[in-house]
């Protein structure tokens, strides 16, 4: 595009953000002949987001059906979709037949909402032969939560992933695996436990179900789920692993032989971020002997699927920047790249046929959008293009890759991105963003915080330093033990190699800015160093020991930190921001939910009375009902307002 059509396009504003729409839960029918997904949109004057399914005929590539629901699933043998929407004030599993275009309910699902972990899954799924659905369902409970003033908590993870619309503590129900037939019966409770169960995978036949759960004597003090699976007709219950570690999202293979899963080795791990990486494993149902597939693949493996004829198992992992689909031989373990460059490939479904691949990606300048990936001939066709009016007004900007050398020799990867309009002529201020985790990987997607940045005036630099996965092992554990070490001398490492090298950065004129472990290091950056003369943090980390004893993931600080709080408190004081608060002279803007239970908001609170009593300039801003991330349960116009908070906190001291 020339530099003519560049100017015609205008920044982006935080207002064009209510117009994206998210593309997510992508599924091919049976045939190969249609696409089910969902969309979802900003509903500005609901003040909401809501979800809507979509379905496409790959013949035409028109959408030919669009209603309100989430999470489509194709059955297995026909053109009927299952789907959750809302039905007498409860969600329900709705079957939609395409033929008659009947949508009918079937089974309320009750989601208790005691966190088992970000990769534990409450899902539901077709039976092989598409007669059935198993499903994460608890019985009718009652909440925890009362008006009447009084809570009595007895148990350790008592709290819940807390924000708008759900509760703060943790409820009395248990997560077991249901069976319901699709055209008769009642549905049937198949695992009547006192233990949660979540991640279900039917086997072949139709007649066992794989899941998950944590059944030691304490499971909320541990992280050591197995797989199981049990047997639909005799409810009889099989252990398939033991004193392995952790286990994750399990899928039976095609010819019922075998059971991969993702897992961890390691005896002391996190509901939240862990360190090490998960890899693919292969059971055998008749033994229960294992081995891992991908040991010697040094990345962190997500989202797996079978090649329909049991060949090999397809998965996702991210490497310096690019989450792509993979595939491994389960013969000799060989991996090959299956599709994705220079793009975060979200999610992805494979076709009965094994030979495509459906899958929904972003880069730095475009949004979400699905591609169908034909295998065999190595061709990729677009097949939606939802941002396309946004893209056609709004100028979005190029995230440059570079690579530098750390204080210890180390390479660390960054990424540069230059202001809207940029003329090498003129000095810009730079912001440091940094992710959260700290496990997380920044890379080749779309980030509305940095293109708003970066269309205000501002040159956007982003990092993943040692602790980021997607570089290996030994990189991701590189912040184990010292949260602020290394990292943080990769972090400004960087700073100075972006300066290096682009002399129209004004070195009197940086800001910096996360969220979650960004927010930590963010309060911590400015403990360190007086060079940033703007900061915002967002649901950041101040304490680590009250972290540890307030937190949803007090289980993170043990994993990270080797042992309890208690054992480690002069090491948690040694990486608390508060620790040097006294060393701080940036005025700082603080942002936080005001019902995050993954960082509480007492974590903000501290920083922010340090710092009025230390006459540092400063601002607290709560948002009332948030939890923690700003997910899209949230109201988006507070998004939006901290998007907007944001730019003016910088602008007040950055702009000249």
């Amino acid at each position: 595009m020339s530099l003519e059509q560049n100017i015609e396009r205008r920044p982006l504003k935080v207002e064009d953000l209510q117009s994206i729409t998210m593309l997510s839960s992508v599924g091919l029918s049976c045939d190969g002949t249609y696409i089910a997904y969902v969309s979802t949109k900003t509903i500005i004057e609901e003040n909401a987001q809501k979800d809507f399914i979509s379905i496409i005929d790959l013949n035409t590539e028109q959408e030919v059906k669009v209603w309100e629901g989430s999470s489509p699933q194709w059955s297995p043998v026909s053109k009927q979709i299952a789907y959750l929407a809302e039905h007498k004030d409860t969600t329900y599993i709705w079957i939609y037949t395409l033929d008659t275009e009947e949508q009918k309910p079937l089974v309320p699902v009750y989601e208790s909402h005691y966190f088992m972990g970000h990769l534990s899954i409450k899902n539901f799924a077709w039976s092989p032969d598409g007669s059935m659905i198993g499903y994460i369902s608890t019985k009718p409970f009652s909440n925890i939560e009362k008006d009447d003033g009084v809570q009595v908590i007895d148990r350790l993870l008592y709290k819940t992933k807390g924000g708008r619309g759900r509760p703060s503590i943790a409820d009395d129900g248990l997560s077991h695996v249901w069976v319901v037939a699709i055209n008769a019966g009642l549905p049937e409770l198949i695992t009547n436990t006192t233990y949660n169960e979540h991640s279900i995978s039917w086997s072949p036949d139709s007649t066992k179900i794989a899941f998950i759960s944590k059944r030691s004597a304490n499971p909320d003090d541990n992280q050591l789920h197995d797989l199981w699976s049990v047997d639909l007709s005799t409810k009889n219950i099989t252990r398939h692993t033991e004193n392995f570690g952790t286990t994750y999202q399990p899928a039976w293979s095609p010819d019922g032989a075998s059971i991969a899963f993702l897992g961890t080795t390691s005896k002391v791990s996190t509901n939240d971020s862990p360190a090490e990486d998960t890899h693919l494993y292969l059971v055998r149902t008749d033994s229960n002997s294992f081995h891992c597939l991908t040991q010697a693949f040094d990345r962190r493996i997500e989202q797996i699927n079978w090649h329909p004829k049991a060949e090999g198992i397809y998965f996702t992992a991210g490497d310096k920047g690019t989450t792509a689909i993979y595939s491994v031989c389960i013969i000799d373990n060989a991996i090959t790249l299956v599709v994705g460059e220079k793009c975060h490939i979200l999610e992805y479904t494979v076709s009965k046929s094994g030979d495509t691949v459906c899958y929904t990606s972003t880069d730095t300048t475009h949004l979400t959008e699905i591609f169908l990936h034909a295998i065999d001939r190595n061709i990729t066709r677009q097949l939606t293009n939802k941002s396309s009016s946004l893209l056609e007004k709004c100028l979005l900007q190029h995230a440059e890759s570079f690579w530098f050398k750390s204080f210890d020799n180390l390479d660390v990867q960054g990424w540069l991105i230059k202001p809207s309009h940029f003329d090498p002529a003129r000095k810009y201020p730079l912001i440091l963003v940094i992710h959260g985790g700290p496990h997380n990987m920044f890379g080749y997607e779309f980030e509305d915080r940095m293109q708003i940045l970066s269309a205000n005036g501002y040159s956007v630099l982003f990092i993943n330093p040692r602790g980021s996965s997607g570089y290996g092992q030994a990189f991701s554990s590189g912040s184990v033990l010292s949260w602020g070490g290394g990292d943080y001398k990769d972090l400004m490492a960087g700073v100075d190699a972006a300066i290096e090298v682009n002399s129209w950065i004004d070195v009197e004129r940086l800001g910096v800015t996360g969220q979650s472990y960004g927010g930590y290091m963010t309060n911590w950056i400015i403990t360190q160093t007086n060079r940033f003369k703007a900061a915002v943090v967002d649901g950041g980390i101040s304490n680590l020991i009250s972290f540890a004893g307030t937190s949803l993931y007090h289980s993170l600080i043990e994993s990270e930190f080797n042992g309890r709080a208690y054992d480690n408190f002069s090491l948690l004081w040694q990486w608390s921001p508060l620790r040097n608060v006294k060393n701080i002279t940036t005025p700082t803007l603080l942002l936080h939910g005001d019902r995050d239970n993954e960082v509480p908001v007492s974590q903000a609170e501290e920083m922010y009375i340090a710092l009025k009593k230390l006459n540092v300039e400063s601002r607290f801003v709560q948002y009332i009902g948030e939890g923690h991330g700003w997910r899209p349960d949230l109201k988006p116009k507070n998004r939006y307002d901290v998007l907007n908070r944001t730019v003016e906190w910088f602008a007040k001291y950055l702009k000249k």
